[in-house]
């Protein structure tokens, strides 16, 4: 599932649904590259809901399966699983490989799932990172927002994640004194391992109206190469004439007005009540399409 549609993409720039001037095919491609430029821009994942369904079958501590569903063979090989609901609620793993209708995860579920689990695979990311520790009581991962602490070892001590605060929009781990460990060892080498998922889920509106806007700006790029030579004017016999909007001209137009809407969401613009909306969200750079 992508942030938005080809659909959503002409709505946005006026195209036909049928005969459009650049092919939904194409758009798609458009909305592909602008869903990899966010995730770069921000530094974090985005999590559609790909699939969801309850366990019926193969339960274990790395699998499950769900005979209604004819799932794309691998085709959710590095996505997240999470079991929202049921036995084993709040656990989110890795899917290392899926076939038609199971599931296969890393690492293993610490409890196991059963036909109570109700399920969603999403596209958050998971990182399993060997690191320095900071000498001190708190670390910090890497990647943000932090959505699950999965695994966590020090110095080869296996850290019960129960007895690590975790603080979702920084990303900081704390160890409570309870903690197998009392500090994240600084010694060399690197030997603090942290296995945990961070994005950003449900899919915030504004992402997708950015996604949009990204990709509509790719496809007018597109069109714009096509209208250099169009007609803007015409005479028929009779001493009819008549004219047309220049195409260049006018595409150019929307590109800006789009450029201008997007930065406006980038850079938190306040006068935007989608850029408000924005300033919540990790850190980020400029867009290559607009600088």
């Amino acid at each position: 599932m992508s942030y938005c549609t080809a659909s959503d993409v002409r709505a946005a720039i006026d195209f036909p649904s049928t005969g459009a001037p650049i092919s939904d095919a194409d758009i798609e491609e458009f909305i592909t590259d602008s869903e990899e430029e966010i995730e770069e821009l921000y530094k974090t994942m985005f999590g559609n809901i790909e699939a969801s369904g309850t366990a019926d079958g193969d339960y274990s501590t790395t699998t499950f399966s769900d005979s209604t569903q004819a799932f794309t063979v691998n085709l959710y090989d590095g996505y997240v699983v999470w079991i929202n609901g049921g036995t084993g609620s709040g656990q989110y793993r890795e899917i290392t490989a899926n076939t038609a209708t199971k599931i296969t995860v890393s690492p293993a579920f610490s409890t196991t799932p059963d036909a109570t689990s109700t399920y969603k695979i999403t596209k958050l990311g998971y990182k399993d990172q060997t690191v320095d520790g900071s000498g001190t009581d708190v670390q910090f991962v890497e990647f943000q927002p932090l959505v699950n602490l999965n695994e966590l070892t020090i110095d080869s001590t296996e850290i019960t994640t129960s007895s690590v605060y975790q603080y979702n929009d920084s990303g900081k781990l704390a160890l409570s004194t309870s903690a197998e460990s009392r500090f994240f060892t600084i010694t060399y080498p690197q030997l603090v391992n942290i296995k945990y998922v961070y994005g950003v889920y449900p899919l915030p509106r504004i992402i997708k109206r950015l996604c949009i806007i990204i990709a509509a700006m790719r496809a007018l790029s597109a069109q714009i190469a096509g209208t250099y030579d169009d007609f803007t004017s015409f005479a028929l016999p009779g001493g009819v004439t008549g004219s047309k909007g220049e195409p260049y001209t006018n595409i150019q137009s929307a590109l800006m007005k789009l450029q201008a809407e997007a930065k406006g969401i980038v850079y938190g613009d306040k006068s935007s009540a989608l850029g408000a909306d924005f300033r919540n969200l990790p850190s980020y750079r400029p867009f290559t399409l607009f600088g």
